[in-house]
């Protein structure tokens, strides 16, 4: 799965610009009920400003409120923010997501302009349905072998079932191979008999949940 399939576009998004003072800033960040914001010029990202980093600047400096709010956010934003591609590889973005500790991850396009971010709450969702709610899912173990999933979903297929998604992990015993599946089937307990019939171990089923 790519970045662009799961992002969040730039038209979906607030930002604000680098001659955008505090009080405007603050003002946007209330109002959207944001932690931080993207900064960007001319189709460009710029860096980030947040709620937590203008409070910080705010009490180690030594000027009045009321200067303070018209300080223009460019002077102390934060502007070396790694950024990923639209289509880089969503595990890339992830690793990035939880090894810096980041709120959103910048995307760029082609022409290295800002197409929107990547959030947290967007690969979680992405996983949620990804790992089976909303349908009937099933945990089948099998053997590493040349044809296997095309028999499986030939199976599936035959007892009228549609698959709507598959993820196979590796279970690092011996050469068995688990696969999750999420299926829209009528008649789930029969799909997993003829499995059963035809090699394949069906270890779980959750029947269509939330």
């Amino acid at each position: 799965m790519l970045v662009k399939n799961i992002m969040i576009a730039l038209n979906k998004l607030t930002t604000v610009k680098l001659s955008d003072n505090v009080e405007q800033v603050l003002k946007t960040i209330d109002e959207q009920k944001l932690l931080s914001l993207p900064v960007v010029e001319d189709k460009k990202f710029i860096g980030v400003i947040s709620k937590g980093l203008i409070y910080e600047t705010f009490f180690k400096g030594n000027e009045t409120k009321e200067e303070f709010m018209q300080r223009p956010i460019s002077e102390f934003m934060k502007t070396s923010i790694e950024t990923v591609y639209r289509d880089d590889l969503v595990e890339v973005a992830v690793h990035m997501l939880n090894a810096k500790n980041l709120q959103f991850i910048p995307v760029l396009n082609s022409r290295e302009e800002f197409a929107g971010i990547i959030t947290h709450k967007a690969v979680f969702s992405t996983l949620t349905n990804v790992f089976g709610f909303g349908h009937t899912r099933m945990v089948i173990t099998t053997h590493d072998m040349k044809g296997r999933l095309a028999k499986l979903t030939d199976i599936i297929y035959k007892q009228g079932g549609n698959i709507i998604s598959i993820v196979e992990v590796d279970i690092e015993v011996m050469d068995l191979r688990q696969l999750v599946l999420r299926v829209d089937i009528d008649n789930v307990k029969k799909l997993s008999k003829k499995l059963e019939e035809n090699g394949f171990r069906v270890r779980r089923i959750d029947e269509s949940f939330i």
